[in-house]
Formats: structure tokens, C-alpha cells, sequence
């Protein structure tokens, strides 16, 4: 099975009162860290009618220790309820489980539904527990059929996916007492999308997740988003 590159820099400030991984074109700003302020950044790789790839990352610093943070980040259900506008994450199969000493592996399939598009794709998913750390890449169709051929129901992507890769970090700061919790997201598209729809999936949806994540953990798993308390009718 392909493995996903690991796309590793680190962020050397001088002084600075973090260092930790992220992408090399993206600086930390120390101060609105310490404020709590949620960072995001965007990097169009390319774009034009053949190529249309975009980076997002998004930092923030949870008062919490990463274990905590982690048994909310490993639990994708519960994830996908803190983002309104994911319809699901349901684990297809665990290949692998989660545990301290190895790496743990599942198919998660993933239905985004955002005004006028829905987006249907499957990540493989690899869960490091040693380093509070997730990466995924997308199941491309050739490998949809091949994992069908052997008995596991991956189903095809919404065909203007292209391509997704990412990972996820808790990383501990002030010695363990709290968490700076990275999430960066490549997303290639087969097409170029009107914009809100590229901005929505790639920024918005983002900005949900991190701010999600951050109260789900600080109120002691309490939190619960104002969506769930909506009624259908």
C-alpha cells in the first residue's frame, strides 16, 4: 500500500516561545498564539485549467494537555459533528488499531455538503499515538477498485477531487499543560471551481474544525454545537 510522504519543517524563531512543525512558507505569529487567536494560512500551488491545488493550514493553542486534546482528534464521528457543514465521517474498516506503540490505520469515508456542491471522497487514514499526530491521503479510484476486488466498500470521489493530503498535531507547550494543535489540508481539484466553493471547503470549513476541536476539549467534552440542537422542520 502507497504511504503518504511526510512533509516535515520546522519553524525555527528566534526567541520565539514555540517551535514547532509546520509548513516552511507558513510564520507563526507568537503573540496572537498567545492570545489564543486562531492563525490560518493559504497557498495556491497552482492553478489553471489542468492544475488546481491549494494549501491551507490553521494553528491554535488549546488549554489543555495533547492527550486530552488527541481522544477528540481520533475520534472522527464525533469530529464530524463539530463542523456543520460535514454530513459524516463513518470509519469504512480499521485496518490497524490505535495504540501507543504502533501505527494505527483506518479507511474513513467523508461526505461535505456545502451550497450547490456535495463532496463524497475516502481518506487513509494513519494514526501515530506516540506523537499525537494523524496524515491521511485520498483513496483515488484505481485504488477504489482494487480495495472493492478484496471486499472493502470504498466508493469513488466526487470526480472534481482530485487529490487530498494532510495531517494533524497536538503538540505539547508549556510543559505539557497545553497544546498547540496544527491541521493543514492540500486539496487538488480536477477543476477550477467558482471560488466561494474553493474558499468555503478549504478556509471555512477549517476555521469550524479548529474552533470546534478548542471547545469540544476545554469544556471537558461539554460542548456541542449549536447545530445539533437545530430542528429539521
Amino acid at each position: 500500500m502507497k504511504q503518504l510522504l511526510l512533509l516535515i519543517f520546522i519553524l525555527c524563531l528566534p526567541g520565539a516561545v514555540y517551535s514547532g512543525e509546520t509548513e516552511s512558507k507558513f510564520v507563526i505569529d507568537q503573540n496572537k498564539l498567545l492570545a489564543h487567536e486562531l492563525q490560518t494560512f493559504e497557498y495556491t500551488i497552482a492553478k489553471d485549467e489542468n492544475n488546481n491545488q491549494k494549501q491551507v493550514l490553521g494553528v491554535l493553542l488549546i488549554d489543555r494537555p495533547p492527550s486530552e486534546v488527541w481522544e477528540v482528534l481520533k475520534d472522527w464521528k464525533l469530529m464530524a459533528e463539530l463542523v456543520p457543514d460535514v454530513e459524516y465521517y463513518r470509519t469504512v474498516t480499521e485496518l490497524k488499531p490505535i495504540q501507543k506503540n504502533s501505527i494505527g490505520q483506518s479507511f474513513i469515508e467523508c461526505k461535505v455538503s456545502i451550497p450547490l456542491f456535495d463532496f463524497l471522497f475516502t481518506l487513509d487514514v494513519q494514526f501515530d499515538e506516540s506523537l499525537y499526530r494523524q496524515e491521511w491521503h485520498l483513496i483515488k479510484p484505481e485504488d477504489v477498485r482494487i480495495y472493492n476486488l478484496i471486499g472493502i466498500p470504498v466508493k469513488d470521489p466526487t470526480d472534481t477531487i482530485k487529490n487530498i493530503e494532510g495531517f494533524m498535531i497536538a503538540e505539547p507547550f508549556e510543559h505539557g499543560k497545553k497544546t498547540v494543535y496544527q491541521f493543514s489540508l492540500t486539496i487538488e481539484f480536477s477543476t477550477v471551481l467558482p471560488e466561494f466553493v474553493e474558499s468555503y471547503m478549504v478556509e471555512n470549513l477549517l476555521t469550524e474544525h479548529l474552533k470546534g476541536v478548542k471547545k469540544r476539549v476545554e469544556s471537558h467534552g461539554l460542548y456541542l454545537p449549536p447545530s445539533l440542537f437545530e430542528s429539521p422542520f
